[in-house]
C-alpha cells in the first residue's frame, strides 16, 4: 500500500501551528477578558498585525465589539474569506486566505460590518498547484483526452509521466512521453486541453524515453530503449526523428541512429551535434548526423565513443547546458550527478567527474558535492538565476531536478551546492515524504514519486510529472489565473489523510 496525502490544502498542518503559535501573539497583546458580542454597541477594527505577507499568514486583528462566538464573525481580507480561529471580544486571530490582492480587511459580526483605516499588503509567493488530473483515495484513475476541467470532475489522469519537452516553436504546447509502451501526449496550455500524440506504434518502438529537438525546432526526436544486453547496435534503434505530417502533427517517424538500451539523447545547443547513451555499457557516443546522415549505417560508420560512466547498467541521461560549454550525466538508480566539460575545439565533452551525490547511496541530504545524498534524480533543467545575472557570474544557471525517490524537487547551483526547492511538506501531519498537497512549496506541497520538469523561463512557471499520483503538477507565482484550485474558501476538518 503506499500511503497517500490527500488533503486539499495541507489545512490540519496550518490550523495546528496556528494555535500553538497563539501564544506568542498574546504575551504581546494584552486581553481585556470574553465579553460577548454586543448588538446595541458598534463593532470597530483599531489596527492588525502584521501588515503585510503570504497566504496563511497568522493575523491578529484588534477593535472592539468582537464577541467570543465565532458562528457571528466572518473576517474578509482583500474580499476573500478569512480562516477564523478563535474571537476574544478585543481581538480575532484568524489566518490570511490565497488570493487576498486587494487587501481591504473587514469583520463582520451579526449585522454589523468594519473596515480596517489601513489595508494588508498580500504578497504572492511560487506555489503548487494542480495542472492536470485529480487524485482518488483508491488510485484509479481514466486516460481520457480533452479539457483540463474535466480532468478535475473525472477522476482523469496520466500514466507515466517520465519527460517533458516544450515544443521550440510553439511554447504553449508540453509535450509528454511516457515510457513502457505508452504514447507522447500533448498538453496545450493555451487552450487547456490535452491530446495523444505519437505512438510507439507508428514510431516502430517499444518504448519512448527522452525527447529533445533539431536546432529549428521542426524535428523532434525521441530516445528509444530498444532491444536487450545481448543484442547487436546495428539492429536496434536508439533514436528516432519525427517531423510533421500534412496535418501539422509530429506523427513522420524514421531511424536517426542504432544502438539498443538507449535512455537518453541530447542535441548539442551550438554545434547540433548528438549525443546518446547505451544502458547495459554505460556508454556516451556522440553523433554527427548533419556530417554523416541519418539511419544506422550512417551512425554505425561514424559515432564516436565518448566515455563509459563507472556504473554500467545503470540509466542515465544527458543534459546539455544552454551555453553547451557543459552537460550533466544524470545516473537515475546510481543516486548522483556527474559534469563533463565541453571542448569547443575538438566539439565534444571531455571526461565527466561527480558534481553531486554518493555513488550507490540513497538518502535525502541538502549539501555540497559528494556529501549531498540524492534518491533516484531523473530529470533537470537549467534555469537562469536573476542574482548571478546582477553579479555577472559567469555561470548564470542553476539546475533543477526532480529527486524521484525522495519526492521532491532539488537545486543544484554551478558550484555543486544542492538545496531542496519544493515538496516534503505538511511535516505536522504524518512522518510521510511523498503524497498529495498543493500549497506553499516547503511548507506545505507534496508530492509523490515527480519525474518529468520543464521550465517555461518568460512565465516563471515548472510543470512537474507526478508519476504515482497520475497528474500534473505546476509551480508558479500565485496569481489569478494559475492551474486548479480549490474553491472553497474555508479550511475544515473535513480534509482527509488517507492510504492509497
Amino acid at each position: 500500500m503506499k500511503n497517500l496525502m490527500h488533503v486539499k490544502h495541507g489545512g490540519i498542518y496550518w490550523i495546528l501551528s496556528f494555535i500553538l503559535g497563539l501564544s506568542a501573539c498574546k504575551d504581546s497583546i494584552s486581553e481585556e477578558g470574553n465579553i460577548p458580542y454586543d448588538p446595541s454597541l458598534p463593532v470597530a477594527i483599531t489596527g492588525f498585525t502584521p501588515d503585510s505577507g503570504a497566504v496563511k499568514t497568522q493575523m491578529v486583528i484588534e477593535g472592539e465589539n468582537f464577541g467570543t462566538d465565532t458562528s457571528l464573525v466572518k473576517v474578509f481580507i482583500g474580499g476573500k474569506k478569512a480562516v477564523l480561529i478563535s474571537a476574544k471580544s478585543n481581538f480575532i486571530y484568524c489566518m490570511v486566505p490565497a488570493k487576498s490582492y486587494e487587501g481591504t480587511v473587514s469583520v463582520t459580526v451579526g449585522d454589523q460590518t468594519a473596515t480596517a483605516s489601513e489595508k494588508f499588503h498580500y504578497n504572492r509567493e511560487m506555489m503548487v498547484s494542480t495542472l492536470y488530473g485529480k487524485v482518488r483515495d483508491d488510485g484509479k484513475y481514466d486516460v481520457v483526452d480533452g479539457a483540463f476541467d474535466e480532468s478535475f470532475i473525472n477522476y482523469y489522469g496520466v500514466q507515466e509521466p517520465t519527460w517533458f519537452s516544450f515544443n521550440p516553436n510553439d511554447s504553449t504546447e508540453l509535450y509528454m512521453s511516457q515510457d513502457n509502451g505508452k504514447p507522447i501526449r500533448i498538453f496545450d496550455l493555451d487552450e487547456k486541453v490535452v491530446r495523444t500524440g505519437l505512438t510507439t506504434g507508428e514510431a516502430g518502438i517499444g518504448r519512448m524515453r527522452t525527447l529533445s529537438w533539431t536546432a529549428d525546432g521542426d524535428t523532434l526526436i525521441v530516445a528509444s530503449d530498444d532491444g536487450g544486453g545481448g543484442d547487436n547496435d546495428k539492429d536496434r534503434k536508439s533514436a528516432i526523428y519525427v517531423t510533421k505530417n500534412g496535418n501539422g502533427e509530429f506523427r513522420n517517424a524514421g531511424v536517426l541512429a542504432a544502438g539498443r538500451q538507449c535512455n537518453g539523447v541530447a542535441i548539442h545547443p551550438v554545434n547540433h551535434e548528438m549525443y546518446y547513451n547505451n544502458f547495459s555499457k554505460g556508454v556516451l557516443y556522440r553523433f554527427d548526423y548533419h556530417k554523416w546522415g541519418v539511419g544506422p549505417e550512417n551512425c554505425m560508420a561514424h559515432r564516436e565513443y565518448i566515455t563509459t560512466i563507472q556504473d554500467n547498467e545503470w540509466e542515465f541521461n544527458i543534459v546539455i547546458h544552454p551555453s553547451g560549454d557543459y552537460a550533466y550525466l544524470v545516473v537515475i538508480n546510481r543516486h548522483y550527478i556527474m559534469r563533463m566539460n565541453y571542448d569547443k575545439a575538438k566539439k565534444t565533452f571531455g571526461v565527466p567527474y561527480l558534481i553531486a551525490g554518493g555513488v550507490g547511496q540513497s538518502a535525502w541530504v541538502d549539501g555540497v558535492g559528494a556529501n549531498a545524498r540524492l534518491n533516484s534524480p531523473y530529470q533537470g533543467v537549467f534555469v537562469k538565476n536573476p542574482e548571478y545575472v546582477k553579479a555577472n557570474k559567469s555561470d548564470v544557471y542553476d539546475f533543477y531536478f526532480t529527486d524521484s525517490g525522495n519526492h521532491c524537487v532539488r537545486v543544484l547551483t554551478p558550484e555543486g551546492v544542492v538545496t531542496t526547492y519544493a515538496g516534503r511538506g505538511s511535516a505536522n501531519l504524518n512522518n510521510e515524504a511523498r503524497g498529495y498537497v498543493d500549497g506553499t512549496l516547503r511548507g506545505e506541497a507534496r508530492f509523490n514519486n515527480p519525474r518529468g520538469l520543464a521550465y517555461d523561463e518568460q512565465n516563471n512557471v515548472f510543470y512537474v510529472g507526478d508519476m504515482d499520483n497520475h497528474i500534473i503538477r505546476k509551480i508558479a507565482m500565485e496569481d489569478e489565473d494559475s492551474a486548479h484550485e480549490s474553491d472553497e474558501e474555508e479550511i475544515s476538518a473535513e480534509n482527509t489523510v488517507s492510504n492509497k
